[in-house]
């Protein structure tokens, strides 16, 4: 609980003061509406289009952990705007994801010159716990007293502890994304390797 109002205060104060969301923010917390934008503030953080919005000065932290998620190499910029876009937002993204990797100077050590397409290559094993984590969605359930009919499943693939969140069948983004902040973000940082049955 700690951490989670740690964290919330830094994002709020981040808000206030970011050049790309300052104005928005300012308007939303009033209470007052934003047309045409799809920006909503729910628990005093800022979210588009169901995509937690993330803070200039936190972007950089973000992107290098998705980044470096796979041990036997980095996800490309297609892999880790894919990964981000999940749960986070902010303007120019891909840019700036872009720009992040292309200067990696690792990648540019370890890139093969041949590529070998087509092999199946296995999920490397994770090192320690909350480093990799999959997720699923369980249906066909019968309706809970609440009206849930559906289960957010998420998994450490290190330790092999589940997390049960009952949820809806019409569960939006926006929903899952807090799911995920309130369950697993807050308590145990963002996962370098999230692996979804739904990815493609």
């Amino acid at each position: 609980l700690k951490h989670n109002s740690m964290l919330h205060e830094s994002y709020i104060e981040q808000y206030a003061q970011a050049i790309d969301f300052k104005n928005v923010y300012a308007t939303l917390s009033q209470g007052k509406r934003v047309e045409e934008l799809d920006y909503h503030v729910k628990d005093q953080l800022l979210y588009h289009c169901g995509k937690l919005c993330i803070p200039q000065t936190e972007r950089v932290k973000i992107i290098r952990e998705a980044h470096t998620s796979l041990i036997s190499g980095h996800f490309g910029v297609r892999k880790t705007v894919s990964q981000l876009q999940r749960f986070c937002y902010w303007p120019k993204m891909h840019e700036t994801i872009s720009r992040y990797v292309i200067g990696c100077t690792m990648c540019a050590k370890s890139k093969p010159n041949n590529r070998k397409l087509g092999l199946y290559t296995p999920l490397p094993i994770p090192s320690h716990p909350w480093e990799s984590v999959s997720m699923d969605f369980v249906g066909g359930l019968p309706k809970s007293r609440k009206g849930h009919d559906y289960l957010y499943v998420i998994v450490d693939r290190f330790s092999k502890m589940c997390i049960l969140i009952p949820c809806n069948k019409q569960i939006t983004a926006e929903q899952t994304t807090k799911l995920f902040f309130q369950h697993v973000w807050v308590h145990f940082g963002l996962p370098t390797s999230i692996v979804s049955d739904r990815d493609t």
